[in-house]
């Protein structure tokens, strides 16, 4: 089971970096984007490159989020459960988490494999082609997913101990 732990830590560190990456080459595009416009001309097909970079900024993120248990969470009723309670709810939560982006994830991955093989997509003005970034995206989901099942272990610790929620500091 820890081999499964270190594989998901290590895929969201390559995933959090390869973000941090993606994110300043759109950051260095956009201000490229602006300068250009100021001088009165435009970079072609910038939008598009912007719009697809952010999507892949997003899903590259989530798992690494996830791992930090930085999502939102309202804990309005939850906090006052008591400890087992509060870990039933995160439970639940885990599992919703990892049910959700296992469906999309698998979805997301069918429709790349589909603009890859079957159905080519590819941006109007450069002819980009979709398929990378679905793939992206449904990893992204499935490594978010994968990532909420790894504090389980930290829920039942928690009830052992007494303790709330596995939430860091209970829920916002």
């Amino acid at each position: 089971m820890n081999i499964f732990f270190r594989a998901i830590d290590r895929l969201t560190v390559i995933f959090q970096w390869a973000g941090a990456i993606i994110l300043a080459v759109m950051m260095l595009l956009i201000t490229a984007a602006v300068i250009a416009r100021l001088m009165g001309t435009a970079i072609p097909g910038e939008i598009e490159l912007i719009e697809l970079t952010m999507g892949t900024v997003v899903m590259l993120g989530l798992a690494y989020t996830e791992k930090l248990q930085n999502h939102i969470s309202v804990g309005l009723l939850v906090d006052h459960w008591s400890p087992r309670w509060q870990a039933a709810a995160d439970l639940l939560a885990v599992a919703l988490i990892f049910c959700t982006c296992a469906i999309i994830g698998w979805v997301t991955l069918k429709v790349g494999v589909e603009y890859l093989t079957s159905y080519p997509l590819s941006t109007d003005y450069l002819s980009v082609p979709l398929w990378p970034f679905k793939l992206i995206v449904g990893f992204g989901f499935w490594l978010w997913g994968l990532q909420a099942l790894l504090r389980i272990p930290a829920i039942f610790e928690n009830v052992r101990e007494g303790r709330g929620s596995a939430v860091s500091g209970g829920h916002a």
